[in-house]
């Protein structure tokens, strides 16, 4: 069981990241489109990289499927805390867990324990029903752990956005089916324009202009 995973990140795609170990082995973990700035900017300053991971098997070897081994990535064992507690909700495997990881962890928890389905339904692959369910699962127990203290540090204003350049992330990359590359680019120029501080409507806002 790999529970954690040092090393440089050599390689970004649109769901996953390629990291080389001290060792000079490379393995593959899939990541949330939340965490991409942070490890892109690992990668750009050729910074190592740790990521508190979850092994799992990929496949149905009932149906004759081969098992395929999987890496899954989280910045912080709360993150992976939080994961490992979202798909045990009926209906979501890890895949689809990982791939509706389009903000923080602690921002969805903070949601789940609010009942705000607007949040959870912007989530990729949760529609209202699903949302109803994470929510029934999820939101006493969620409201008892230490996850929130996160969500709510992420809550107050901060000098760089990096919570609203994860959520932009997540709607070009999750919703609009952009390129992460692409995406980069154009959250970049956009605050550029807007400024550090800009907010995610300017953001996608001015976005959408420059893609005219």
């Amino acid at each position: 069981m790999i529970r954690r995973l040092s090393g440089e990140i050599v390689e970004i795609f649109d769901e996953s990241i390629a990291v080389r170990t001290g060792a000079g082995l490379c393995y593959e973990a899939l990541v949330g489109t939340y965490a991409l700035p942070e490890l892109q900017a690992l990668m750009d300053a050729r910074e190592p990289v740790e990521l508190h991971t979850h092994h799992y098997l990929e496949g149905n070897a009932a149906s004759g499927q081969s098992l395929i081994p999987r890496l899954v990535g989280f910045l912080t064992p709360a993150e992976r805390d939080f994961f490992l507690r979202f798909i045990k909700v009926p209906g979501i495997s890890t895949r689809s867990g990982i791939r509706a990881m389009g903000l923080p962890p602690e921002r969805i928890a903070a949601a789940v324990v609010a009942r705000d389905m607007g949040t959870l339904t912007r989530l990729q692959g949760i529609g209202k029903k699903k949302a109803e369910q994470i929510i029934s699962h999820l939101a006493d127990e969620l409201a008892e752990t230490g996850l929130l203290a996160g969500a709510q540090e992420d809550a107050r204003p901060q000098a760089v956005p990096a919570s609203q350049a994860s959520e932009v992330m997540a709607i070009l990359v999750g919703q609009l089916g952009l390129r992460t590359p692409d995406a980069e680019e154009l959250i970049e120029r956009a605050l550029s324009a807007k400024g550090a501080d800009a907010q995610v409507p300017v953001i996608l806002e001015e976005v959408f202009r420059i893609r005219r």
